[in-house]
This record gives structure tokens, C-alpha cells and sequence, in this order.
């Protein structure tokens, strides 16, 4: 297929096609086919893949003209029947034929849409006529309508002439300044065929199955068109504003278009963002949330290095309170004169000032006291300038559980 050919094993296949018979078009959809330079699709589709439903599909144009016919038979009684009335072709036939025509044009003059009678068929009981009314108009979206306009009016004249213009004595009365009467029972009106031309048919037709619901005609200067929401220009279009209409088999939707500075939304493309407000928008965005995040930063280390402070000023006050209990110096204590501590920013403290300034206090001391407790271990004394002051608060610690002196009673 598709012009392949076979090397005695298997289909050699031309550009655009594979399958065991060249059978899959791999350009081409929709049943379109490559002619070696682009795909040809079919009456319902296009695009450069036949991807695309057309907006409006070709159909026959209308007749400059469309007709009815009335199938009708009155019974002339003034005029006896006679067998060469059978032949169309003989002298009588012809001559009652003129007759009964210039009859009938009287009657329907004032009908426009009237273009004469024709007679189909004569037989005996006076005579009856078994003819046509012909009528025709311009062709118009609404030919329909005026047709039948036109048959009621015929059938109203037709009545009541043969109601009217009845023979006396096989003889019509000359107040009718008419040639024929009629037999008023006799008069019926057959059949009514109206000329067909069904544009919305034959567009539902050619759109198929898949499509034929969206497919309509939306006449235009007169003229049908075969279209859907799809075809710009009409009443029904679907308006897109930025964006591009497509049939698809769940129905015409808006497809919208993003340019190099715009993105457009909504169900018919009508809502337009710029990109750079985006842009503009998100950056300030990120740029809160840094800031949110320093702040968050620096509150965690200022708590952090109050807290350091606070655990510092309690290790002080142990300290004070170690050396002056009960608001004085004890006996067997030490009492710091002019102690002093200096904290820098650093949180360091300079020992010249603490030591330079430390003395015992040996007043209520007595030398000829024989001390009964021993001295517990402890550890050689530290350097003289600790790193830290959590360094120099445990020096102190054990200073204090080194050091144990007489009191009074300790005998």
C-alpha cells in the first residue's frame, strides 16, 4: 500500500509510512495522506498534520428559484364530456384547455407566487379535472413559509369560486362573466409538494457522526453556510479574544495563547497576566521571606546570648553569697576586701584586680588552736588566667570544699 513494494520478505515502505503493508501514515492524521511533500486531508479536516477540524464545510448552494405543486380536481358542469377530450393532441382537448387555463389564471391573479395549471387527467361526469397548480418564488431562507402562504390561497380562491359559479340548467349565469361552473361538492385539494432544499441535512450529513452536533447553517446575504462556533464573522461565533478555537469531539473550546511578555486565561481566553507582575510579584515575595528569616536569626541569638548573661549573673551571685553569708565574714571564712569583678564585652575577667585585692581574714583566729580535722584532697591550684569565667567559677567550687578551718567548740 502506499506505494510500497515488496523485496521477497517484507514491505519496503516510502518516507512517511510503516506497518506490514505501509499501511500507517507516521505525517498524516485523520485519514489524511502524504504526497511526498505535505499531507492532503479530507473535506473535514486541515492543518499541517490534518489535525484540525475545519470552522465551515462546503455544501451546495441554493436554487435561484424553488416550486410547489398542488395536485387538484374540480368538475366543470357546463361542458359535457366527450372521447376526444382523451386525446391531448385533438382539436377539443386543446381548445377546453385553453379555456379552463385562462379560467384559472382569472381566479389566482392576485397570487404571485402563481405560474399557471396543467392538466393531468380529464374524465366524464360533466368533466372532470384532475390538474396541477404550479407556484414558485425566489429562493429566500424563509421559501418554505411563502410556499404554503401561497397553497392556502389557492385552496381559498379555488373554493369559493365553485361555491360561487354554479351552472342552472347546464348553463352558467352571466352575472359570473364566466365561461365555466363548477359542481360545489366536487372541489378537492390532493396533495401539496413543496421543491426540497434542505441546507441544515445535507451539513449535518457531511460533518459525520462525530461532529454533526456542532455543525449548523447560518445564512449570510441570503446564502447558507455550513458552519460552527469555530468560523469567525458570524452571530454564533465563539469570540477567543486571545486565543485560537478548536472542534474537538467534546465540543469548540478556547485554546489560549502565552506571548513573550503576557499569559492569557479564562474559558474564552479573556483574562490577560503579565509576566513581569508575576516576575515582580514573586521576587517581593522571596524577598519578605529572607527578610522574615534574618529577623527570626537575629532574635534567636540575642535570646541566646541573654540567656548566657543570665547564667552569668547567677554563678555571681553564688559566688557572693559564698563568701557573705549572714551579711558579714564568719570565722573560719575568707573575707575579700575590694573585691572587684570587671566584665569586658569579651565576657573574660581580669584576675590582677580579684587577686591583687584578696586577703584572709585571720583576726578571730586562734593560733594555739589544735586543729582536729585534716585537709581534704584536692587538686593543685589552676593557672592564674582561666580562658573563661565558667573556668574561673569552678576554681572557686573547689577552693571552697579544699579549705576547712577550727570553729569555737571544735575541740
Amino acid at each position: 500500500l502506499n506505494g510500497g513494494t515488496w523485496n521477497g520478505q517484507v514491505c519496503v515502505c516510502p518516507s512517511g509510512y510503516e506497518g506490514d503493508h505501509c499501511q500507517n501514515n507516521l505525517f498524516c492524521k485523520n485519514e489524511g495522506f502524504w504526497d511526498g511533500i505535505k499531507c492532503v486531508c479530507p473535506s473535514l479536516y486541515q492543518g499541517p498534520k490534518c489535525e484540525d477540524v475545519v470552522p465551515s464545510i462546503e455544501i451546495e448552494p441554493p436554487p435561484e428559484t424553488v416550486s410547489a405543486q398542488m395536485e387538484m380536481t374540480v368538475t366543470v358542469t357546463s361542458m359535457e364530456y366527450t372521447e376526444e377530450l382523451e386525446d391531448r393532441n385533438s382539436a377539443q382537448f386543446q381548445s377546453f384547455n385553453k379555456t379552463f387555463t385562462d379560467e384559472m389564471d382569472k381566479v389566482y391573479s392576485g397570487i404571485p407566487e402563481y405560474q399557471g395549471v396543467n392538466i393531468t387527467r380529464l374524465s366524464a361526469g360533466s368533466i372532470v379535472v384532475e390538474h396541477e397548480v404550479l407556484l414558485e418564488t425566489k429562493y429566500t431562507p424563509e421559501y418554505k413559509d411563502v410556499l404554503v402562504k401561497a397553497t392556502q390561497e389557492v385552496t381559498e380562491k379555488i373554493q369559493n369560486v365553485t361555491k360561487e359559479q354554479i351552472s342552472r340548467n347546464n348553463t352558467c349565469p352571466s352575472k359570473f362573466l364566466a365561461i365555466l361552473c363548477y359542481n360545489t361538492t366536487a372541489t378537492k385539494v390532493q396533495n401539496v409538494t413543496v421543491t426540497e432544499y434542505d441546507p441544515e441535512k445535507e451539513c449535518q450529513e457531511r460533518a459525520g457522526k462525530g461532529y454533526a452536533a456542532y455543525f449548523f447553517v447560518e445564512y449570510k446575504e441570503e446564502k447558507p453556510n455550513c458552519i460552527n462556533r469555530c468560523m469567525p464573522d458570524f452571530n454564533s461565533s465563539l469570540n477567543c479574544n486571545f486565543g485560537k478555537c478548536q472542534l474537538d469531539l467534546s465540543g469548540p473550546r478556547c485554546y489560549c495563547l502565552t506571548t513573550d511578555t503576557e499569559w492569557y486565561s479564562g474559558e474564552t481566553c479573556e483574562f490577560s497576566t503579565k509576566k513581569s507582575l508575576v516576575y515582580g510579584l514573586v521576587g517581593a515575595a522571596g524577598a519578605i521571606v529572607l527578610l522574615v528569616l534574618v529577623v527570626l536569626l537575629i532574635f534567636m541569638l540575642r535570646s541566646r546570648r541573654d540567656g548566657g548573661a543570665e547564667r552569668r549573673d547567677i554563678t555571681m551571685s553564688q559566688l557572693y553569697k559564698w563568701h557573705e553569708e549572714d551579711g558579714g565574714p564568719t570565722p573560719g571564712t575568707f573575707r575579700n576586701i575590694g573585691f572587684d569583678i570587671h566584665e569586658d564585652r569579651d565576657d573574660s575577667i581580669h584576675l590582677d584586680s580579684v587577686y591583687s585585692n584578696f586577703q584572709p581574714s585571720l583576726d578571730h583566729i586562734d593560733s594555739e588552736t589544735q586543729v582536729r580535722k585534716t585537709w581534704m584532697k584536692c587538686s593543685p591550684p589552676p593557672a592564674l588566667r582561666p580562658p573563661s569565667l565558667s573556668y574561673y567559677s569552678e576554681i572557686f567550687r573547689k577552693a571552697k570544699s579544699c579549705l576547712w578551718f577550727v570553729s569555737p567548740g571544735d575541740f
